[in-house]
């Protein structure tokens, strides 16, 4: 039986709320995604930067000239002038007697070769390198966000998964608490009843609501099975691997400070920051745009060489240094209506920014009343439930003397019940909203 009992809780995983946090970010599919994103952006950013540099290339070409006919000149006597400025001209008087005799030129399988080594180096590209390297800089930075926001929505779900699995295992403990009264006065009815003091029908009230309270309990467990199902889905682990959360009573809580919401989350706010970025990317589009429409220079080296097969057997290699300018003079305005489009762009995207600041802003001052309500239910659970026990304790008492009836017994605990239920509610509720807070404030970014 020891050893049973030892593997059985070396099974269990015993978890507190950073441990869930952890492995939830760990196991987190859209998280490693988003982490690769920002992998992704960082290597863009090199190769943005690459474009500052030289560039070297090799080239080579092969030409292979296929004919089935010679190439046949004729002979012929060479023409005479009187001068040798005439014979430039073309102007000549006869012909001599010099005879200059025909060629046969073979063409088949003729092949070239060609290639080289080239160096460029942009000299000024309209602008567009440096607006390049801006906007790979600030889509770093957006995959940044993008990942801190997500990171930030694991940890809020991790929370209300974890609090959830605690507000039902604080409520089995509490329909046990109560099916333990439901016995005491199961038993105290059967030995009134056995004594003649009582009839029946009291007894079978208390029978009818254990019962109840029996299977609620077991609808409870189900429950419990259910929300630990969940947060194994979060944390990545088997859905029915045996859990045990950890964490301290749900009976403590502390209202939280509520001041400067709106202005934390226009602050903080990965939504929003990722918007201005797509402001300014949208900005250095239309500056990229321009720069398309701007003089371009560059210069280069190039060492090139050429083999003709039976023509020229050798390979002689010749530096050349070059030169290019690019100067666009006309497009029929189409530099302008892409500006006019890059501008619409900007007025989209800070159009956005404006319409998601509003809803952060409803979406703070939203939690803020989230969160004060279930501060005031947690206060007035505690003073239904200190009525509530002082009223089960009057009643129990007049109960034992004969002035109250098993009826009001069973309300009077039913009404205790239902106040702590309310608590238990209230409370973990409140800890989930701690976490919300947080995150709607901008400031939910580690697993502490």
């Amino acid at each position: 039986m020891l050893l049973l009992m030892v593997g059985s809780v070396s099974a269990q995983q015993v978890l507190t709320l950073k441990e869930c946090r952890k492995q939830a970010i760990d196991h987190n599919k859209q998280l490693k995604k988003a982490r690769f994103q920002t992998d992704e952006a960082k290597e863009q950013v090199k190769a943005a930067r690459t474009n500052y540099l030289p560039a070297l290339s090799a080239e080579a070409n092969l030409m292979q000239l296929i004919s089935n006919e010679k190439i046949n000149t004729n002979g012929s006597f060479l023409p005479t002038a009187e001068s040798e400025e005439a014979a430039q001209k073309g102007e000549f008087t006869g012909m001599s007697d010099v005879w200059m005799p025909g060629m046969s030129l073979e063409m088949n399988n003729t092949s070239i070769i060609y290639g080289g080594l080239s160096v460029t180096q942009p000299v000024y590209a309209g602008g567009k390198i440096n607006t390049g390297n801006k906007m790979a800089d600030a889509g770093l930075e957006i995959a940044g966000m993008s990942y801190d926001l997500k990171y930030s929505e694991i940890i809020e779900l991790t929370d209300q998964a974890f609090w959830n699995v605690a507000m039902v295992e604080a409520n089995i403990d509490l329909a046990n608490k109560y099916i333990e009264m439901l016995t005491e006065l199961e038993d105290l009815t059967t030995s009134m009843y056995d004594l003649g003091l009582q009839p029946a029908s009291e007894k079978l009230k208390v029978n009818v609501q254990k019962n109840e309270a029996e299977l609620q309990l077991m609808i409870a467990k189900n429950g419990l099975r259910i929300a630990k199902m969940n947060l194994n889905q979060i944390l990545g682990n088997k859905l029915q691997k045996d859990i045990v959360i950890k964490y301290d009573s749900l009976s403590s809580f502390t209202l939280m400070d509520l001041s400067n919401g709106t202005s934390m989350a226009e602050h903080n706010r990965n939504e929003l920051k990722i918007l201005e970025k797509q402001i300014q990317l949208a900005e250095l589009d239309k500056k990229m745009i321009m720069g398309d429409y701007l003089p371009e220079l560059g210069v280069g080296i190039q060492y090139t060489g050429i083999y003709v097969k039976d023509f020229k057997d050798d390979i002689t290699f010749n530096p050349m240094v070059a030169a290019q300018l690019t100067i666009p003079i006309f497009q029929w305005g189409q530099g302008r209506h892409k500006q006019k489009a890059a501008q619409l762009k900007i007025k989209q995207n800070q159009t956005e920014f404006n319409r998601t600041n509003d809803l952060i802003n409803l979406e703070v001052m939203s939690t803020k009343v989230k969160v004060e309500e279930a501060f005031e239910a947690i206060i007035i659970a505690e003073k239904n439930i200190e009525a509530a026990e002082e009223n089960l304790s009057e009643t129990r008492l007049s109960y034992e003397v004969g002035l109250n009836s098993t009826t009001d017994l069973l309300n009077a605990q039913t009404t205790w019940l239902n106040a702590k239920a309310q608590q238990i509610k209230a409370l973990a509720q409140y800890k989930v909203l701690e976490t919300s807070w947080k995150k709607v404030t901008g400031k939910l970014n580690s697993i502490e």
